[in-house]
């Protein structure tokens, strides 16, 4: 005897006036013992499923033909993406470990060159002095949303 239990792994709420519908992530076994891997299309208002499948490009065609008919849309014009707008920050305000890094970085490109000029200085100071002073006058690192790195606007800066 196969236990029913059927989990909703993700869900993805869409915008349909007069309804809740969702693009869910499913997984487990039904009431009949059948194993379930699929996504589906479900107003959850209802309960109403519009369309199910294992392949989740045919389930987002569907939801697109739902709302873009819904929001009286048309999906011909590409449109460039972009990274979301981010709050910029100055280096200081960065976290500890980013800035550890940045300046692990720097320090490491410094010690090359100062043995090369026969520097004596200390380049962990060196480089901690540097990043300081250039990078706290103005906001120009912000949290690359893909990668989830803090990354530097060299435009904003």
């Amino acid at each position: 005897m196969t236990k029913c239990k059927v989990t909703v792994h993700d869900r993805v709420y869409l915008d349909v006036p007069g309804k809740r519908m969702v693009v869910e992530l499913l997984d487990g076994y039904d009431a009949d013992g059948d194993y379930i891997d699929a996504w589906r299309l479900i107003d959850l208002n209802t309960g109403e499923e519009f369309y199910r499948d294992g392949n989740l490009h045919d389930v987002i065609h569907h939801a697109s033909l739902m709302t873009c008919e819904a929001q009286h849309d048309h999906y011909d014009e590409y449109i460039e993406g972009r990274d979301p707008d981010q709050p910029y920050r100055v280096f200081k305000d960065l976290p500890l470990e980013v800035r550890l890094e940045w300046i692990t970085s720097h320090a490491q490109d410094l010690e090359h060159d100062f043995k090369l000029d026969g520097d004596t200085r200390d380049p962990i100071a060196v480089a901690t002095k540097e990043l300081n002073d250039i990078y706290n006058e103005k906001s120009c690192f912000y949290l690359a949303t893909q990668s989830g790195k803090w990354k530097l606007d060299p435009d904003r800066c």
